[in-house]
């Protein structure tokens, strides 16, 4: 079928003459576009937005009720007016603003940390009768066992006891008071129904003594465990013995504020702060101060002991005096270096009873004497602020 055939049906179809159509074949040789000129925009002028008229809301047609109870009246005609256009710029909050509420979030976390560890109030507690005395130290080598053994066997009330536990893993407490036999400690008599009486030794001069212990990793692991989840676990191990107001404890702790130290440092009336003539020791003495006021204990007293001071060095003695003019009162006694300690714990023997009138043996009875003081010389001061 040719093209021109269908062009002819197509016009019959609907009723016209085919030789009437014409194709027309489009030249685009001379065509050409009209050019286009771009208006420049005019500037726009600002005006100032319009000012909406308060919106009417008729309320009159009741609503559905979308609450259960008794109906209540419609209100009529009600005129809200919406918001102002304009409105007052934000501004950036000054800086001492962020700092104040660092300070505040600080204040609240620490209080928030306060009540925790408080637990129940004081009152309520279980304590002990007798006087307890926390040995700690910042730092390590500091002489605390040294010294904790030398109050052991010279503090001492008329029918009393003085009993020494040692909570450093060291476990070196019970050799400075002559006992070297290994036994149970408290390593191993960490249960709540574990009888601490029936474990003390006897060692120098009347003292009695209850050792750490010695144990596998995983026992000081569980011992660790037990007193992280009770904060009261050593006071109530001590309320348990049985003591009675003559009798004083002696707490040997390890350097830096673990988690048996702080069971100390909450079971004591008395800390004494070991420190010794050096720098590092100096230095230490602010965060001593702040890891000390997170003690529950209401009362309890702090005082220092600078220990191993070495006269015969300008050095040692001009860090005595410096630290005399920091600590003043809070300073209650100073023990001189005496090569009779090393020398009698390494012969197994008392130096106080080997070598008294050596400077150091002095010394430890010169800060016994104080200590005794401060604790029993007015058994009713003790309710007063250190």
């Amino acid at each position: 079928m040719k093209y021109v055939d269908d062009i002819t049906k197509l016009f019959t179809r609907f009723g016209a003459n085919a030789q009437s159509y014409q194709e027309i074949q489009p030249n685009y040789k001379d065509f050409k576009d009209d050019p286009v000129t771009m208006a420049e925009p005019e500037p726009a002028v600002a005006s100032p937005p319009p000012n909406p008229a308060p919106s009417v809301f008729l309320l009159d047609e009741p609503q559905p009720s979308l609450l259960i109870g008794a109906a209540v009246e419609p209100v009529k005609n009600v005129v809200l007016s919406l918001p102002s256009p304009k409105s007052s710029p934000l501004t950036e909050p000054p800086a001492s603003s962020a700092m104040g509420d660092r300070q505040r979030l600080s204040d609240l976390l620490r209080e928030l940390n306060q009540v925790r560890r408080d637990g129940l109030p004081e009152t309520t507690r279980k304590r002990t009768k007798a006087k307890v005395i926390a040995i700690v130290s910042a730092n390590g080598g500091v002489g605390k066992s040294t010294v904790a053994a030398g109050l052991a066997k010279t503090l001492r009330r008329p029918g009393g006891r003085t009993i020494a536990i040692d909570l450093d893993p060291q476990n070196a407490l019970s050799s400075h008071l002559g006992i070297t036999r290994q036994v149970p400690g408290l390593i191993q008599l960490k249960e709540q129904d574990a009888d601490w009486n029936a474990h003390r030794l006897s060692g120098f001069s009347d003292s009695e003594c209850l050792p750490f212990g010695t144990g596998e990793v995983n026992d000081r692991r569980l011992l660790r465990q037990l007193m992280l989840e009770d904060s009261d676990w050593l006071n109530q191990h001590l309320a348990s013995m049985n003591l009675s107001e003559n009798d004083t404890v002696i707490l040997d702790t390890p350097s830096g504020a673990t988690v048996y130290s702080q069971q100390a440092l909450d079971a004591a009336d008395l800390v004494l702060v070991m420190t010794v003539a050096d720098a590092a020791s100096y230095l230490a003495l602010d965060t001593m101060t702040q890891w000390l006021e997170t003690s529950r204990r209401r009362a309890q007293r702090h005082r220092y002991v600078l220990n191993q001071r070495d006269d015969s060095r300008s050095f040692s003695r001009d860090m005595g005096v410096l630290f005399l003019r920091r600590l003043s009162a809070n300073l209650i006694g100073s023990i001189r270096l005496d090569h009779q300690f090393n020398e009698s714990l390494a012969y197994g023997r008392d130096p106080l009873q080997y070598a008294p009138e050596s400077i150091g043996c002095q010394d430890i009875l010169s800060l016994s004497g104080a200590v005794h003081a401060l604790l029993f010389a007015d058994v009713n001061s003790q309710q007063g602020t250190p």
